[in-house]
């Protein structure tokens, strides 16, 4: 390896070359290929770009970038949630996998973490086995498959209106007010689920991703809420698997409604109803990721991600 690995944030380069190597090497994956792409004409941002471009406007500190010389060889977007640090997957030009170059870029990105207090590390890998071997080494382990499911918009429909049907439920999008009073639900949610709270995400994905937002009744209390869009089913946070399951039918019903053919979902193994139903209903598992972590994660039996960028 030539040269000298140099580490820095984002904001010193362009975010547009990085988008369009995120998005090379994912369709370069296993059970990836068919993974959304940005296109010129019309301009249609794909989901990487967006989370990508929120996580650069949000979290800079945390986006890295290596680069050999003056050519930028990989990178990954770090953000720091409560006391969380969430790595997504680490974007490197397969021929520096295995180099110094990886481990510089994990060894930066968790010392980022550090500094920022966090007080546990999570990632999702999509695939990759040097990778996971080398989180393994800075004390990360794998917790959990994470199945990326496929299926036909209509499919998605018909199940999404099954689950829903199992606890009261509303919309919360068109209006404001509730929206806002909603949103101590959220994070004692996001709290109980995933130890963590992420305001600024909830508003990236209500008003730039545009998604559709609801929230399942148990007796008198919000258990769950859920989010779907176009190019986006999750995420689903609930305090029971029984909400989980509703939750997930008001997703992908959402996600269903958006323009488009099939609805994709990230689902890590645990929730193990939610695959069956899935699974039952005629979704394809395209891929299967591996969520790491330093601790053992909480409430992944009633999660559903967002997508492989905002964890």
């Amino acid at each position: 390896m030539a040269g000298k690995v140099k580490v820095q944030p984002v904001s010193s380069a362009g975010l547009a070359p990085l988008v369009d190597m995120a998005e090379q090497l994912r369709a370069a994956l296993p059970g990836w290929a068919d993974a959304a792409r940005s296109t010129p004409r019309p301009h249609v941002d794909s989901d990487l770009a967006l989370d990508l471009a929120h996580l650069a406007r949000h979290d800079g500190d945390g986006f890295l970038i290596a680069s050999l010389g003056d050519e930028v060889v990989g990178f990954t977007a770090g953000h720091v949630r409560s006391r969380q640090l969430h790595v997504p997957h680490v974007w490197l030009r397969p021929e520096h996998l295995g180099d110094p170059v990886a481990e510089t870029l994990v060894r930066k990105i968790l010392a980022f973490g550090e500094r920022s207090g966090a007080q546990d590390a999570h990632s999702l890998v999509l695939g990759t086995p040097e990778l996971q071997a080398l989180l393994f080494r800075f004390g990360l382990r794998p917790r959990m498959p994470v199945y990326r499911l496929m299926l036909a918009a209509d499919a998605a429909r018909r199940i999404g209106i099954d689950l829903a049907s199992v606890f009261p439920g509303r919309e919360l999008t068109g209006d404001a007010s509730n929206r806002r009073a909603g949103a101590a639900d959220l994070e004692r949610l996001d709290r109980l689920v995933r130890g963590a709270s992420r305001p600024m995400d909830h508003e990236y994905w209500l008003t730039v991703r545009g998604l559709r937002l609801g929230t399942v009744r148990e007796r008198q209390r919000i258990s769950a809420y859920a989010y779907g869009g176009a190019g986006q089913c999750g995420p689903v946070v609930a305090s029971t698997g029984e909400a989980a399951l509703a939750a997930l039918g008001w997703a992908l019903q959402f996600a269903a409604d958006a323009p488009g053919e099939r609805v994709e979902v990230l689902v890590p193994a645990p929730f193990e109803t939610a695959i069956e139903h899935l699974l039952d209903g005629g979704a394809q598992c395209r891929a299967v990721a591996q969520w790491m972590t330093r601790q053992p994660p909480l409430g992944a039996d009633r999660y559903v991600l967002p997508g492989p960028t905002l964890l």
